[in-house]
């Protein structure tokens, strides 16, 4: 068996994958095995039934699936994965000793990407599999590219979207007590003018850095959704208190200590905050939440800066003011 070339060591260390193979032969698992196992993680099982299960739980970056087996074959379960939300999207490889062209049409238009005859080279397994994992590893990072902010390296306004829906969903269900809010940075058009741009993304880093670490800790996200506008989440903590979490991530700020001099010598940048406290419900949803985090940061842009403006809405929509120094 010939070793595997530079490329595919790349490949391979770039990213644990997964390979699932579902073959009621043991021989051709074994086969399938010895040929990925020192790169791969190798999930190996026998029937179709099996195959499924494994595949939602471990959600594998590739199937390789054998067409003639017994119970269910390879097409019905291909059908299956491809109507699953969360399974529809792994890309299979058929590995079967049908010979007829129709047999190979129809694993295509099912929606396999590929299609192997046995009995097969392992070179040719190998090179193909390789192939499909490097379009994976692409489409991996296109992804990330589209869903973070390539400044500051924090997920952006798409997967805020994304995300802060779920996170609600989930809330909801729990009947658990979120936080949403909107940090902005004060007087940041002066300080670019000031500065420069440039100092300016420097700026940006470090307030997005400082502020992901303190959210971190309480099992909280943030996201830039703006130029210098972040837009963050955290669930309710036992042993502290929203005022206390949000007043770390204010001073994490300040006590970066990064000097504003267009404002004047003594000045340091710093954020405000705008923030709610909601148990989810039906009388309201994310996109109300944070028009009204919203409105609480314009009220401290408008008085003070560099502080807090906390609300709670019970389940019944009313407004309870919880403002922090």
């Amino acid at each position: 068996m010939q070793p595997f070339n530079k490329e595919g060591h790349r490949r391979a260390s770039e990213q644990n994958y997964t390979i699932l193979c579902i073959d009621d032969e043991s021989v051709n698992l074994k086969v399938l095995a010895s040929i990925f196992k020192d790169h791969y993680n190798v999930v190996a099982c026998k029937s179709a039934k099996q195959g499924f299960q494994h595949a939602l739980q471990e959600n594998p970056d590739i199937i390789l699936l054998d067409v003639l087996m017994p119970e269910e074959n390879g097409f019905e379960l291909m059908e299956k994965l491809k109507q699953h939300p969360k399974l529809s999207h792994i890309p299979v490889i058929f590995i079967t000793g049908l010979q007829d062209a129709e047999d190979e049409e129809k694993g295509l238009m099912l929606g396999a990407c590929d299609y192997i005859q046995k009995p097969f080279n392992y070179g040719i397994v190998r090179a193909r599999v390789n192939t499909h994992l490097e379009i994976i590893r692409q489409r991996n990072l296109l992804q990330k590219f589209a869903l973070f902010d390539s400044l500051t390296e924090l997920p952006n306004r798409r997967k805020w979207l994304q995300d802060s829906v779920d996170y609600w969903m989930s809330a909801k269900t729990a009947q658990s007590a979120m936080v949403y809010g909107i940090i902005d940075v004060d007087h940041f058009k002066k300080y670019n003018d000031y500065y420069g741009h440039q100092q300016g993304d420097v700026v940006l880093r470090k307030i997005a850095n400082t502020i992901k670490r303190a959210l971190f800790n309480y099992g909280g996200a943030i996201f830039r959704c703006g130029g210098e506008e972040f837009y963050f989440y955290f669930p309710m903590e036992k042993n502290t208190t929203t005022a206390n979490i949000l007043t770390t991530c204010l001073h994490s700020v300040t006590q970066l200590a990064i000097p504003h001099h267009a404002i004047n010598t003594s000045c340091r940048v710093s954020v405000s905050i705008g923030a709610i406290q909601v148990i989810p419900n039906e009388n309201t949803s994310i996109e109300q939440v944070m028009q009204q985090a919203d409105e609480r940061l314009y009220l401290v842009k408008n008085s003070t800066r560099n502080a807090i403006s906390l609300l709670e809405l019970n389940p019944n929509n009313q407004q309870i003011p919880l403002d922090i120094a």
